[in-house]
């Protein structure tokens, strides 16, 4: 097969005739990648598939960590050792795991090598970046489509009251039925969509961000996420603005917060003059006494034992011997669901710290690569990460850390194709430069710019 040297310089590039099934391979993999699949227990191809994906790419993951010395590398993999080497011994210790079940709990932790086996592939195939946008816009738009489809075709008999039943379709009395779609890629649509509304000046961008939150309030009703996602956008919209008016949208935007919590506040009885607990368990119903509860029982179980609050106590699986419902008494605790509550009783607060520090390093070093573009593509990948550290207030970043990873790596892979980029005309476009013997060559740069910088030249 012929091989071309990549603008990167990361990997030679393929041939014309395997772009297609480069690209094809991109887009079927990009949702195993982002574990998209990850819960959908109910639907068990390509759950297993997504389970095992970890260890089916972790060649992959050896070649990104060796070969391609990645940004915030070296801190992934402390946070890799920290996750897969040690909490699994204090599980065993804390919670009485026997050893192939302490090794079961880290299958939560294995998506963090997303990073450098995304990283991996996306070098060796030198996908273009236009196919880059285009599939991970279409996967947003075919997750609101989807949601769409799935809300009004369902019957009621597929929802399930007990997410142990039913990922995908639920049930409760507050917020009727739903259908909780894994949303990183339609995330990224929307955030895409409100940095161009400001970037590009077209109102169509903005009708498409309203089109997008209507389906999520109406359908999808997570509203800790949406109200990150609204943050997001928010900060995304003004940040894409001129500096003076930035100033002036961003203290008008802290004004906003400070009303928001201030009335959220009172809305929970936290503040004089608010509701009664009573009355702010009823407006946010039983996921809300769901999650007091579980925080209840994880401060009781750390109790005033300084090793467990230091250094967690692992957690188990529903296939373990022992579980932590079976430890706890009850089948309504939830480690995904207490935010950095669940993080430090998993990983203590060491390992909270490393998580911690872990999100900020990623999101400064998008922030520094993406800051100045005007590509809504790239600076929506960085609102991504900016969302998974709002988002992480109520949803644990050991949910699905395979996301960090994806925005990561493509973000990286980006700029790395801009970087190579040589300056002058876009893709397609011809000027004459002067020649060696007074006279001029017509340079065209070729369509794939971005992927191969590939050029023909004619003397004149």
């Amino acid at each position: 097969m012929p091989l071309r040297r990549s603008a990167t310089g990361m990997a030679p590039a393929l041939d014309d005739g395997t772009h297609v099934l480069a690209k094809l391979a991109f887009a079927a993999t990009l949702p195993f990648f982002a574990q998209v699949f990850y819960y959908l227990n109910e639907y068990p191809a390509p759950y297993l598939l997504s389970k095992a994906w970890p260890f089916l790419t972790l060649p992959l993951a050896l070649y990104g960590m060796i070969r391609l010395k990645l940004p915030v590398g070296r801190m992934f993999m402390v946070v890799l050792a920290y996750g897969l080497g040690f909490t699994p011994l204090v599980s065993v210790i804390q919670l009485g795991n026997g050893f192939l079940d302490a090794l079961t709990t880290t299958i939560k932790a294995w998506p963090f090598t997303y990073y450098f086996s995304l990283s991996a592939l996306l070098a060796l195939l030198a996908v273009p970046p236009e196919s880059i946008r285009k599939a991970v816009l279409g996967l947003g738009a075919a997750t609101f489509f989807l949601m769409v489809i799935i809300y009004l075709v369902a019957p009621t008999s597929w929802y399930a009251d007990n997410p142990a039943d039913s990922k995908l379709l639920l049930f409760d009395l507050e917020r009727g039925y739903r259908v909780y779609m894994p949303m990183v890629f339609g995330m990224i649509l929307v955030f895409f969509l409100a940095r161009a509304f400001v970037l590009k000046r077209n109102i169509l961008y903005g009708l498409g961000v309203a089109l997008a939150f209507a389906p999520m309030l109406l359908i999808y009703k997570q509203r800790a996420a949406i109200a990150a996602a609204l943050v997001v956008v928010a900060f995304g919209m003004a940040m894409s603005l001129p500096q003076r008016t930035r100033r002036i949208v961003i203290g008008l935007g802290l004004a906003a917060v400070a009303v928001g919590v201030f009335l959220v506040g009172r809305k929970l009885g936290f503040l004089p003059g608010g509701a009664a607990p009573g009355d702010a368990q009823d407006a946010f119903g039983a996921s809300l006494s769901v999650r007091q509860n579980s925080s209840a029982l994880a401060f009781a179980f750390l109790g005033d034992d300084p090793m467990r609050w230091i250094f967690g106590v692992g957690a188990t699986t529903r296939f373990s011997t022992v579980t932590l419902n079976d430890i706890f008494g009850n089948d309504q605790f939830f480690i995904a669901d207490l935010g950095w509550i669940g993080v430090v009783f998993e990983y203590g607060i060491i390992g909270a710290v490393l998580l911690a520090v872990l999100h900020v390093w990623c999101f400064a070093t998008a922030f520094r690569l993406t800051r100045g573009l005007d590509d809504p593509f790239a600076l929506a990948l960085c609102d991504y990460v900016l969302y998974l550290m709002v988002s992480s207030a109520v949803y644990s970043v050991v949910f699905t850390p395979g996301e960090l990873g994806v925005v990561m790596a493509l973000t990286i892979y980006l700029d790395r194709r801009r970087r190579a980029l040589p300056p002058g005309p876009p893709p397609g476009e011809t000027r004459l430069f002067p020649g060696r013997n007074s006279g001029t060559r017509q340079v065209t740069l070729g369509r794939g710019a971005q992927g191969r910088g590939r050029a023909t030249a004619h003397a004149g």
